[in-house]
C-alpha cells in the first residue's frame, strides 16, 4: 500500500513526540524526550530523521525549533485519503463496505456513520 507520505517508523516517532508537545519544539528538548524513553540516539541521528522529515515537508527547522507542517489530524487525514485512493479506487463507500463486512457495528454506531454523512 502506498501511503501519502513514505514515513519510516522512526520517523513517525519523531513526529509523535513533536506532536506531543504541540506547537513547537527545541532539537535539544527533543533529544532528551528520546533519551528520557531510553533511546540511545545520538544528536546527528535525530538529525538525519529531521532532514528527512523536512524532505517530505512534515516538519520544519528554523534555529534548532522544530514545528510541525501538519496537525497530527491532518496528516491522518491525508494518509487515509491515499489508503482509500489506493485500495478502494477513492471510494469511501467501498471502504466502509469493506469495512462494515470486517466488523458488526451496532446500531448506535451506524447512527453517528450516518449522521456524520449528513453533516458532510
Amino acid at each position: 500500500m502506498k501511503r501519502f507520505f513514505d514515513v519510516s517508523e522512526a520517523e513517525q516517532e519523531v513526529l509523535e513526540k513533536i506532536w506531543d508537545q504541540g506547537d513547537c519544539i527545541k532539537q535539544s528538548q527533543l533529544l532528551a524526550l528520546f533519551e528520557a524513553d531510553g533511546k540511545a540516539w545520538k544528536r546527528q541521528t535525530l538529525n538525519t530523521f529531521l532532514s528527512r522529515l523536512e524532505e517530505k515537508g512534515l516538519v520544519k527547522r528554523e534555529h534548532r525549533i522544530v514545528r510541525p507542517v501538519y496537525s497530527r489530524d491532518e496528516y491522518n487525514c491525508m494518509q487515509m485519503k491515499a489508503a482509500i485512493d489506493d485500495m478502494y479506487g477513492g471510494r469511501l463507500s467501498n471502504f466502509v463496505a469493506a469495512f462494515v463486512k470486517g466488523n458488526s457495528i451496532n446500531e448506535s454506531e451506524a447512527e453517528e456513520l450516518i449522521k456524520i454523512l449528513e453533516e458532510s
